[in-house]
């Protein structure tokens, strides 16, 4: 297996490098990893890949529709996808690519059925943790003065897991959106990657208008969207996600519960407690008793 680190910088030349591990015989993976200030360009993807702009922000525009990313969304691109890319101010690209033979043995692996890794519809949101935890992983090898090529073939392969099992899970969202067609459908889990992103960041600031206004969807029809998907309201799926992180700080970690409460978003520690016993069947103190 072959990993190509490319790293062109646009804004100080000197900084560029390309750097190659492995065996160039066999199933590849790329890294591009640019700094510009302004570009714009465009090519068709021969490989599978996942676009993130880890600083500042670039616009992608692939089949007829517009995608801003920036911090922790990012966007999957199907193979032979042509897109164009605008980045008007100091921003950090970081892509990588992975070749047929890679990922459809990634998809077979997870799916246990000899398949081709199945095309899904672009959508620019929020991946889950750990997928964004081990993407940020692979940038900080890359940047290293002297990566490891070992870590960094292992990294990506993680990566090409999680994006697998990211596909397997919007396949299997596209289906319960309630829609005949599939261009309706597809355009409707776009939507609801926006409001998801929205929930997130607000934290326990958001608001079903909040939420609405980021899908472009009525109220009304957004939650009907969100309980056909995830079988609750957009507020109650946010305070679900907040909730997961709580729970898994009290396992994981020395925080004390009352910081955990806050950091979460919650006014009270008896605020916490119920909607953690409510949520999870137990208060947070006596799971952390029990770990």
């Amino acid at each position: 297996m072959q990993i190509q680190l490319d790293q062109p910088d646009l804004i100080d030349a000197s900084r560029a490098r390309r750097l190659r591990f492995g065996d160039a015989y066999g199933p590849h993976i790329a890294i591009l990893n640019a700094r510009g200030a302004r570009y714009d360009g465009g090519a068709d993807a021969p490989d599978l890949s996942l676009k993130w702009i880890p600083q500042g922000a670039a616009r992608y525009r692939t089949e007829g529709k517009s995608y801003t990313l920036r911090e922790d969304v990012q966007l999957l691109l199907n193979r032979g996808q042509p897109y164009t890319l605008d980045m008007h101010h100091p921003s950090e690209s970081f892509v990588v690519f992975f070749d047929r033979a890679l990922a459809d043995t990634a998809w077979t692996s997870l799916t246990r059925r000899d398949e081709p890794f199945p095309e899904v519809p672009s959508i620019a949101g929020l991946s889950p943790a750990p997928l964004r935890k081990t993407l940020a992983q692979l940038r900080v090898e890359a940047q290293r003065p002297d990566p490891s090529g070992d870590r960094l073939t292992e990294l990506a392969l993680a990566v090409l897991s999680d994006v697998a099992a990211l596909t397997f899970e919007r396949r299997d969202m596209l289906t319960r959106v309630p829609s005949l067609r599939r261009a309706t459908r597809e355009e409707l889990l776009r939507r609801l990657a926006r409001a998801e992103t929205y929930l997130v960041r607000a934290h326990a600031a958001a608001t079903l208008e909040g939420a609405a206004d980021a899908a472009a969807l009525s109220q009304f029809h957004l939650i009907r969207i969100f309980r056909a998907v995830y079988g609750e309201t957009p507020l109650a799926w946010s305070c679900g996600k907040r909730l997961e992180v709580a729970r898994n700080a009290v396992l994981l970690t020395d925080e004390s519960i009352e910081e955990i409460a806050h950091r979460t978003g919650y006014e009270s520690r008896t605020a916490f407690d119920r909607a953690f016993q409510r949520r999870f069947g137990e208060p947070p103190g006596g799971l952390r008793a029990r770990r």
